[in-house]
């Protein structure tokens, strides 16, 4: 597994087998991600780090980074609850830990909110 591909899976991102090609089409990036192409298309706008090569007739040819990119891209949004302007500034760190990090603690406030509630039940009962 490469290395935006182990970043990935440890912030809980499924991450799939990727073909050993060089290029996939919009399509293929489509299936594999889980997100329409339009989609792709758009967040081609908003995110600097989406930069599929484009050949004749505007085809769109995604490299294995890029669709790493629209898995982290993903994950932010959908997954994480980020808006676009915040998935944007993540993205500009440039780091996962800090969304593996993040994760965690969300998962240890949830836990401290549980047992919180458990002793406001015994102390009401």
């Amino acid at each position: 597994m490469s290395h935006p591909a182990q970043a990935l899976a440890l912030a809980g991102v499924a991450v799939p087998e990727l073909p050993e090609k060089l290029f996939f089409s919009i399509r293929e990036v489509s299936d594999i991600c889980g997100v329409e192409p339009h989609v792709l298309r758009y967040w081609e706008t908003e995110f600097k780090h989406l930069k599929p090569v484009k050949k004749g007739g505007n085809r769109r040819f995604y490299r294995q980074r890029d669709v790493y990119v629209v898995l982290q891209i993903k994950h932010l949004l959908y997954d994480m609850n980020f808006t676009i302007r915040g998935a944007k500034k993540r993205l500009l760190d440039g780091d996962l830990s800090k969304v593996v990090e993040q994760q965690d603690a969300q998962q240890a406030l949830k836990s401290i909110r549980q047992e919180l509630a458990l002793v406001a039940d015994l102390l009401t009962s």
